[in-house]
Formats: structure tokens, sequence, C-alpha cells
């Protein structure tokens, strides 16, 4: 019997140890796994974490890896399309500034198959996924008279902002900060702050019944919450 389990991560933020645990999970269910973005700076390691996604997606190539705004900044020093300190004045703060800067310096040390290899993965890495029931986004979705498909970079990785109401499919995100799951309109917010001392959530649902769904806990050390 097929398996239509689908499971979305929120932010993982560098905590490499949840992100292994997230995928082991996946695997264990059977189902397909969405992450939603932002897999580097604030925890202990950016490299390892997308390492693990790197081999997850080599075994996986039905799951779906969404980008946040902080893999878009980690990809903009990397081509160099910023330095460490721009990155610093768009967070507007010291220890984001260092964050960032943290997670470039890490990928710097990698050799050069290495460096390939991640920057590859980000770059390859999409604005959203959608299903006959839900869109899955890294940030808030907002109902600004555009189609999906043309709303900017910009929205979808930075935006935090519900009003507008987005009035068409449901959307699960991340992004914006809480501390446990969330349902503002037709929004799902699952980012309960992973790299910030909280959790990783991932939010369990059946793809041909998706009325009701359920969450998973992960702490950031990878144990179950």
């Amino acid at each position: 019997m097929e398996n239509n389990l689908i499971i979305a991560f929120g932010d993982i933020h560098g905590c490499y140890q949840a992100a292994a645990k997230a995928v082991r999970l996946s695997e264990e269910l059977d189902a397909k796994a969405i992450f939603l973005g932002d897999y580097v700076d604030r925890g202990p390691s950016a490299v390892k974490t997308l390492q693990i996604l790197i081999e997850a997606q080599k075994k996986h190539p039905d799951w779906i890896f969404i980008r946040g705004n902080h893999d878009q900044m980690l990809l903009d020093l990397i081509e160099e399309k910023a330095s460490p300190m721009d990155i610093g004045t768009v967070l507007n703060g010291e220890f984001d500034y260092w964050q960032a800067a943290k997670s470039f310096f890490e990928w710097k040390e990698l050799d050069a198959e290495g460096r390939k290899a991640i920057y590859d993965f980000l770059n390859g890495t999409i604005l959203f996924h959608e299903t006959r029931d839900f869109i899955f986004c890294h940030a808030v979705l907002r109902d600004t008279g555009e189609e999906l498909g043309k709303k900017s970079m910009d929205e979808l990785m930075w935006n935090y902002d519900y009003e507008p109401h987005w009035t068409g499919k449901r959307f699960i995100h991340g992004h914006l900060p809480i501390r446990s799951v969330s349902e503002t309109g037709q929004g799902i917010n699952i980012n309960t702050c992973c790299g910030y001392g909280g959790l990783l959530t991932g939010l369990i649902f059946d793809e041909i019944n998706p009325t009701d769904y359920s969450t998973i806990q992960i702490s950031e050390n990878g144990g179950l919450a």
C-alpha cells in the first residue's frame, strides 16, 4: 500500500543533530520530507547540516528543499554579491553578522569539492512547492495581487507580515520565530526557534486526506522533545 505521508520541517539554523534526526524520522515513517529553508547560521555547524541534507537528497530525490533568506545570504557571499559586512547591515545586529560570517567562513574551509557540493545544493533549492491542497514556502504569503509564481524572491524569503491575508490554499511556512506551532489565517507557522534554544518542528499529514495534521518536535541535540 502506498504511503502518502508528508512531513514538513521548519527552520534548522545549523543544528545538524536535529537535521540528522529529521532525516531518520522521515525515513522511518516512509514520508516525503519538505524542508522550509534556513539551514544555516546560529547553530553549531552550517556545513554539517548542509552535508546531511545533501546526502538525504541523493537518497531521496523526491524530497523538497526550499530556500530561506539565510540560505540566500550565504549564496550571496559565495557568489561575491555581498560581503560579510553587507550581511551584517541587512540583519542589523552584531550577533547576526557574526553568524552569517561564521557560516561563510566555515564553508571556505572546505576543499573545492566540498564547497561545490554545498553551492550546488543551495543553488538548486526552490522558492516554493505547491500540492493539491497546500503551498510550502519559507516566509509569510500575502494576498497582494500577484500570482504565486510571480511573487518576488524577497517576499517569498523575507516577508514577516500577514497583511493583507492570503486567501488561496493553506500555506505552511517558517521564517517568523515562535515558541509553538501557530495558525494565522491560511498560514501554519512551524518555525519553533531551532537554533534559538527552541525545537525543530515537523508537521505530518496525509497527502490524500490532509484535513488533520500532527506534529513531532526535535531538540537541537537531536532528541525527541
